[in-house]
């Protein structure tokens, strides 16, 4: 025990910064600065998942848990936050389709797609509705070399990494738009 080597929790930073950059044009439409927080409460919890691996995922932190029991609950409320994010932002695009172009609208939409597929058998604990008689009713969380991600059915993963890229891009087309939007009024 007193030679047992303790598992140094992983933090990507520069993900992380990702995040708050994304993040901080959100105060001007939400002064409460609730979205703005949340979306960098995600990016934390993104920073800790990224470059999670085989290698981590059974490793024993405190109490005998392992990275597993932590990854488990934290990527479940991680793509739970993300897809709720989208889906609000979608409702209020279809309330107001002036908030944005017709491009970002399509990123934002089909950002939300992708992450019900994952979304709703983490949730309900049953298939999409579009995948019912393909997809598992409870994905399964495992890891490769590289990055966790959850076997949906029997050929397919969907890898975390192109969930929170699919996220990233989506929100920077949202916040490219929106300055381009405020620098364009000004002139």
């Amino acid at each position: 025990m007193l030679n047992e080597k303790k598992y140094n929790p992983k933090f990507n930073a520069e993900r992380y910064s990702q995040w708050v950059r994304i993040s901080i044009g959100w105060i001007s439409t939400d002064l409460s600065g609730g979205l703005m927080t949340r979306l960098q409460g995600l990016g934390i919890l993104d920073a800790e998942l990224y470059d999670i691996n085989k290698f981590d995922i059974h490793q024993t932190l405190e109490n005998d848990l392992t990275v597993f029991d932590h990854v488990n609950i934290k990527s479940y409320l991680w793509v739970l936050g993300v897809y709720e994010f989208f889906r609000m932002y979608d409702q209020k695009l279809k309330e107001n389709p002036e908030l944005v172009n017709k491009e970002v609208t399509e990123y934002v939409n089909s950002a939300k797609k992708e992450f019900s597929r994952i979304r709703v058998p983490l949730a309900k604990l049953e298939p999409s509705y579009k995948f019912r008689n393909v997809d598992y009713a409870i994905p399964k969380l495992g890891a490769n070399d590289v990055q966790l991600g959850w076997t949906i059915n029997d050929n397919e993963i969907i890898w975390y990494r192109d969930l929170s890229d699919l996220a990233i891009n989506a929100l920077t087309q949202i916040r490219i738009y929106r300055i381009n939007k405020n620098l364009n009024s000004t002139k």
